[in-house]
């Protein structure tokens, strides 16, 4: 049985080895594809022939805008942070609204984002002078957006600011999520390894939503769709006991192929993907 294919790009060699071997190697179920770009991803799954189920999209990445980069000296740093503005901003006069304390907080709150937005302003600041930014992730959304249409692709990310999101959402991305942190290499493998489960958790979560979302828009008056839909609205966890439930899957599964009118190759490859992931998802033998 042909396993969902999960690719995951991203342009640090580190997060290549950590994905592969933290979470890579937890899930055996799935066929993963690493890659540093959108590019060799694409010419993998063609020379492979395998049609994706999910893309894993980091989001910080060299844009190639410029050629050469170096890191600010540590005293002209030093002098744009002393220049943002310290917390008695967030302070000073704050008595005035003692008879509102709703008021005050949300003057208070005011005022406080109004330094971290200084703090990001400068984050921004030098991923541009490092050639760094979003339009990487962005870059290979669209790209995914373009070659696999109805594919769930979700942002896998360290570094972000909300302005991305905002963005994100107007291109179609599926889901955020946030990177294990550390301080050192070993806190981020560490990390990652505890929230492994509860991230491919949420990740399998993103393509059952999609793939419901896929079956509602064939708009056919085909039956078989319809119980898969009823399928797709409950997780796993409602099924893995259940050995007539799953039978009764296994039979709609293979009857969706042949009950459903000529499509197009993207559809159909689409469909494939969905009943190899609905075999797996649902542990059906």
């Amino acid at each position: 049985m042909n396993k969902p294919v999960y690719c995951f790009i991203d342009d640090s060699p580190f997060e290549l080895q950590l994905f592969r071997g933290v979470i890579g190697m937890r899930f055996p179920g799935i066929q993963f594809v690493y890659a540093s770009t959108y590019d060799e991803c694409h010419r993998q799954l063609d020379e492979q022939k395998l049609y994706p189920s999910l893309f894993i999209l980091d989001l910080y990445g060299r844009e190639g805008l410029q050629e050469e980069v170096s890191i600010p000296r540590k005293e002209l740093l030093e002098a744009q942070i002393g220049r943002i503005p310290d917390l008695n901003i967030a302070y000073d006069g704050l008595e005035k609204y003692n008879s509102d304390k709703n008021l005050q907080s949300n003057e208070f709150l005011k005022r406080l984002f109004s330094i971290l937005n200084e703090w990001r302003n400068l984050f921004s600041e030098q991923c541009a002078s490092l050639d760094q930014g979003s339009q990487f992730g962005i870059n290979n959304l669209l790209s995914v957006r373009q070659d696999y249409p109805p594919v769930t692709a979700v942002m896998y990310t360290r570094k972000g600011l909300f302005t991305d999101a905002v963005i994100l959402s107007q291109h179609s991305c599926d889901g955020i999520f946030i990177k294990p942190p550390g301080t050192t290499d070993e806190d981020i493998y560490a990390e990652t390894e505890k929230q492994a489960e509860s991230l491919m958790y949420n990740w399998n979560e993103c393509v059952r939503n999609s793939y419901s979302l896929f079956l509602q828009k064939l708009k056919t008056q085909n039956t078989i769709t319809t119980k898969l839909e009823e399928v797709l609205s409950r997780n796993n966890n409602h099924i893995a006991t259940d050995v007539e439930e799953k039978q009764r899957i296994s039979t709609l599964l293979d009857s969706l192929q042949t009950t459903l009118p000529t499509t197009t190759d993207t559809l159909n490859q689409n469909i494939d993907s969905l009943i190899q992931w609905m075999n797996f998802y649902y542990s059906i033998s």
